[in-house]
């Protein structure tokens, strides 16, 4: 280990020195592919971001705003939607973005053959089934769809999608086979050492979208201020907080348990940045045992979970008891609702269900940047004093996951990805348990509110929804939210902007002094 650690370091010293006004970033695995929207996971959607662009993007609050759209509109009766181009977007080439490659590229991501990640939710079927692409003059595009769907523009900015990046159809050769993105985004594709790093320039001309001078989401003011990003392949945690202490990477993720070195470290700065993933133990509704919505109340009823979220989260998350995120547009008063931590209560409700001192098994992980284990492990304590015999089984993270997937478990401790519009992330949740054993609810009046929303495109409306949704859920109470995710990042004192947003790495409006 000492040897791989200072290979790693000499690596990075290496690649500080090659590209000094660099940002240079560490992330725990290689770029998958350079494709967007194609063979990807997290790392890579991190780097794509700051290449591609797409139509329309999500700002802080969740809300889908234009982005190489100057405008968009949507017809009254809600299958046509009308892109009207921005008129100051340069792709990495220098050609203008227009119209036709706007048809170009939807063109291509609806072929089986391009293996787009997200076509199914655009082919037939599909949550916004794309019936066709038109440019009606040069700077024009309407998208039709099948039926309306209130999720069409929040699925188009999803990272799994690739952001749907609008790349210049030079970035395919004439045989149909993909050379590399040439996007429209602050920073282009540069060079790629697999298996060390991946290196970003700057775009000189790029051009922000309209903006009030700050960074905000994947809109916003979106300006490269370094000449260039260089994201470092390091798996290994030690070399990640060597290179930040020698001051060779200038920002990565780190493990939760350096936050209070890192808060005393006169060099170093600590980033938390809360985002719209979620922690949560997840139950088996199914279960002989917890099919009884009265123990699953009483489960939720025994945990004080100020006290646990605090212990997880070392002091960074913030109790959210609610499927949707603190940072969304519709988390209003009825989100803010929770089960009262009441042990007596807790014991009252068992005994009204029949509990007669059943084995409930919770499943966690140790991974070091999530707090499946810790939580699993202050909940255990809490629930026994309600009188709940509760085990935990500790698996490898794939495993868990295996588990989740076939429906074999009683409760899991886990965390769930960044998933802006609530509908889409109740989808994780909610549906058939029949034909998608890996889904959490299959209440039929869940399934419904879910289905509703993924039609109902009025904000007001979608509220109602949502807090109707969210009412059902503590009655029944399928899972048990604990509070929204949280990315613990370190820098270097020189670094100057917020380089994480929803856990992946964003760079812009981000510089390094010399």
């Amino acid at each position: 280990m000492k040897k791989l650690l200072l290979a790693g370091v000499a690596l990075l010293v290496t690649a500080n020195i090659a590209a000094a006004r660099d940002i240079t970033i560490a992330q725990s695995s290689d770029l998958r592919s350079n494709n967007p929207g194609v063979n990807r996971d997290g790392n890579t959607d991190g780097v794509i971001l700051h290449i591609v662009e797409g139509l329309v993007g999500y700002n802080n609050a969740g809300e889908v705003k234009p982005l190489l759209a100057e405008s968009v509109d949507v017809s009254a009766d809600g299958l046509t939607y009308t892109f009207k181009l921005r008129k100051d977007v340069k792709f990495h080439n220098g050609k203008p973005l227009t119209a036709e490659d706007v048809a170009w590229n939807w063109t291509r991501y609806l072929k089986p053959e391009t293996k787009w990640t997200c076509l199914n939710d655009f082919a037939e079927g599909g949550a916004a089934h794309v019936t066709g692409v038109k440019a009606t003059d040069a700077f024009t595009v309407e998208i039709t769809l099948e039926k309306p769907s209130a999720v069409f523009l929040g699925l188009m900015s999803r990272p799994e999608c690739g952001y749907t990046g609008m790349i210049s159809p030079e970035s395919v050769a004439a045989d149909g086979s993909f050379v590399k993105p040439i996007g429209t985004g602050p920073f282009q594709w540069d060079e790629w050492k697999k298996g060390e790093y991946i290196r970003l320039a700057k775009f000189a001309d790029y051009v922000s979208p309209a903006n009030d001078g700050k960074p905000d989401g994947m809109v916003g003011s979106k300006r490269p201020l370094a000449d260039g990003i260089k994201f470092m392949v390091i798996p290994d945690a030690s070399t990640v907080k060597a290179g930040l202490e020698s001051g060779v990477l200038d920002t990565a993720e780190i493990s939760p348990d350096l936050i209070p070195e890192f808060k005393t470290n006169d060099k170093m700065q600590l980033i938390v940045a809360r985002n719209n993933g979620k922690n949560l133990f997840y139950i088996q509704t199914r279960d002989k045992v917890l099919s009884n919505p009265g123990v699953r109340r009483a489960m939720a009823m025994a945990l004080d979970l100020d006290e646990l979220v605090a212990a997880a989260s070392n002091g960074t998350g913030e109790a959210n008891g609610s499927m949707v995120s603190q940072d969304s547009v519709y988390f209003d008063e009825t989100q803010k609702k929770r089960p009262a931590y009441d042990i007596e209560a807790a014991k009252k409700e068992l005994e009204a269900a029949g509990y007669k001192g059943e084995p409930i098994s919770i499943i966690a992980n140790k991974r070091g940047n999530v707090p499946s284990f810790p939580a699993a492990v202050m909940a255990q304590a809490m629930m026994q004093q309600a009188g709940l015999n509760v085990q935990i089984e500790v698996l490898d993270y794939a495993t868990q996951v295996d588990r989740r997937r076939s429906g074999n478990y009683q409760v899991i401790s886990q965390s769930v990805a960044p998933r802006l519009d609530p509908a889409l992330m109740y989808a994780f949740y909610v549906g058939n348990k029949d034909k998608n054993a890996s889904l959490m609810w299959d209440d039929p009046k869940a399934i419904e509110l879910m289905k509703a929303a993924y039609v109902e495109a009025d904000q007001t409306k979608r509220q109602k929804i949502f807090d109707e949704f969210h009412e059902l859920m503590l009655k029944e109470m399928p899972g048990i939210f604990l509070y929204d995710m949280v990315d613990v990042w370190g820098a270097t004192k020189k670094l100057k902007g917020q380089p994480v947003w929803q856990s992946n790495a964003r760079l812009w409006e981000v510089s390094v002094d010399n």
